[in-house]
């Protein structure tokens, strides 16, 4: 009896499981739910409960025509009407992702054309830094050519002078006589020149020389030094008892190491460099 009974269920299960009598049981139980209340929870016996249904709900309307209808349009209709939305809709669909698409392209070109006028406008900064940094090197440029004319007119100057100050010395030099002076003497001068060279006294010699022998004075500033000169016999101090004034003048052996001294000079070798030989 319990195989009978699971068979008949499963039997049930699927015939319940077909779309038609699946959709006829469920709206046969929507068209009738009264009676089933009815008869499941009503107080009345069970006797009066079948003839209540029986006087008051056996309609075939609602107990076949109904739920037959409702399954058919459930089976039959109702999956083209889906279909029919969902062609509506679909079209709706694409056209909100045309749309959006659209949206997107323009976004985008938006995009393009604000990043094109971003570049122009650095372009343009760009353009303006360069020229700037152009006219800061034109005015460097311009101050260096001014300054190396400076220096050129300067060096022109200071040769001049040397020259003007060469010739003086050799007209000085000229005045001088070696003649009173004998051979040995000079050959000893000249060794004793060699060694004056070499001593710490040379790199002072012609600030001193050129002071005595164009205004026979010292440099103010080299009191220790032109004692030394003079400790070497190099130069001597004359006092002039009737101004009382002081003044300097070679020696003998100065004016030979000086007029050694002023004929080692080479002041050609000083002239300014030319124009196009001024590195920047």
């Amino acid at each position: 009896m319990r195989d009978l009974i699971n068979t008949f269920l499963d039997t049930t299960k699927e015939r319940i499981k077909n779309p038609f009598i699946g959709a006829f049981f469920l709206s046969w139980i929507a068209f009738n739910w009264k009676p089933i209340l009815i008869m499941l929870f009503s107080s009345d016996g069970i006797v009066d409960k079948i003839e209540f249904v029986e006087n008051e709900h056996t309609n075939l309307i609602f107990n076949l025509w109904l739920p037959l209808v409702f399954a058919t349009f459930y089976v039959a209709l109702l999956p083209y009407l889906m279909w029919l939305f969902d062609k509506v809709s679909s079209k709706a669909i694409l056209g909100r992702k045309e749309s959006f698409v659209e949206q997107q392209i323009f976004d985008l070109h938006s995009k393009q054309k604000l990043a094109e006028q971003e570049s122009y406008l650095e372009d343009i900064r760009a353009s303006f830094r360069e020229t700037a940094d152009l006219n800061k090197k034109i005015e460097i440029l311009t101050n260096q050519i001014s300054e190396r004319d400076s220096t050129i007119e300067l060096l022109k100057s200071q040769v001049l002078s040397a020259q003007e100050e060469q010739n003086t010395l050799q007209d000085y030099l000229r005045q001088q006589d070696n003649s009173s002076l004998s051979n040995e003497q000079i050959s000893k001068l000249k060794k004793e020149y060699e060694d004056f060279e070499k001593s710490d006294l040379y790199e002072f010699f012609q600030e001193v020389g050129t002071e005595i022998s164009q205004s026979n004075s010292v440099p103010p500033h080299m009191g220790l030094v032109i004692e030394k000169f003079r400790h070497k016999d190099i130069i001597e101090e004359i006092r002039n008892e009737e101004n009382q004034s002081t003044y300097y003048e070679f020696t003998k052996k100065g004016q030979f190491f000086w007029k050694e001294f002023i004929l080692s000079i080479d002041f050609t070798r000083q002239k300014p460099k030319n124009d196009d030989d001024i590195l920047f």
